[in-house]
């Protein structure tokens, strides 16, 4: 009798294909502490996936994000309550001036400005930055002759992005344990807080240099090379532009701020 032909059940492609469906279950939770522990191989692992695979890092980000608000809302509201914020110049306004700034002040210790604006901020910060960065890197790199799509460009950066979460878990270790917020991020204290113009650009850059961002760059070059499928060197410059033009973006809240403001340059941060 003439016998049908079966098909390749190989013991091979029957473990990559459990593999494959228990990591879309676990949504990739294994990859996040062994992104520290082996960053190259995890990113590989991140480069072939076809599909969304950016849920666990952006859900883990929103989540410090959500703690280090819940944290600095109490002492918010103290430095509020005890007249901390008061400008310098305060004696010199006029009563009318005044009562309205302390007015505007009280309104601040209610839970929309304790939590819920400091919450969709800080969220729509991360948020717009995934977008941009993937955006910008995934033209450059489209532009350098690559074939990569956007999706597993997203799923990098977003898998790039998850020292901002430490990031979040230092910020909300050192208010717990200093009772003070942190002012002035990253390299910002080396210009001064009422800059303005180009100086205040220049300190809405420097406040995310810190070690988490260096970080996130290193995670990005060690993706984003060996995901471009082209020359090293190629591959090096359309990542630098793409980060450079990133940069130029981070240092524009921080003028616009100043600018509406007319207080120095604490600005906002987008990382």
């Amino acid at each position: 009798m003439r016998r049908e032909p079966t098909a390749d059940v190989s013991p091979a492609k029957t473990g990559k294909s459990t593999r494959r469906q228990k990591e879309k279950r676990d949504h990739h939770w294994r990859w996040v502490l062994r992104l520290f522990m082996k960053p190259r191989s995890t990113l590989a692992r991140v480069n072939e996936q076809d599909k969304a695979a950016w849920f666990a890092p952006m859900l883990i980000l929103a989540v410090m994000v959500l703690l280090a608000v819940v944290v600095a809302a109490p002492i918010k509201r103290v430095n509020i309550q005890t007249g901390a914020t008061i400008p310098e110049d305060f004696q010199w306004w006029s009563q009318e001036r005044q009562q309205q700034f302390l007015q505007a002040q009280q309104n601040l210790t209610s839970p929309t400005f304790m939590y819920l604006f400091p919450l969709l901020s800080g969220l729509a910060r991360y948020l717009l930055f995934w977008v941009i960065c993937s955006s910008l890197l995934y033209l450059s790199l489209t532009l350098a002759g690559s074939r990569t799509t956007n999706q597993k460009v997203s799923n990098l950066i977003a898998w790039a992005m998850l020292p901002f979460a430490l990031r979040e878990l230092v910020k909300v270790i050192v208010i717990i344990s200093s009772k003070k917020l942190i002012d002035e991020p990253g390299l910002s204290y080396l210009v001064a807080s009422d800059a303005t113009g180009i100086m205040a650009w220049l300190k809405g850059i420097l406040g995310q240099v810190d070690f988490y961002s260096l970080l996130f760059v290193v995670f990005l070059f060690l993706g984003a090379l060996p995901l471009s499928g082209l020359r090293a060197n190629k591959a090096v410059f359309a990542t630098t532009v793409a980060l450079l033009l990133v940069l130029v973006l981070v240092g524009l809240p921080s003028v616009i701020s100043t600018a509406l403001s007319g207080l120095g340059g604490s600005g906002y941060y987008i990382f």
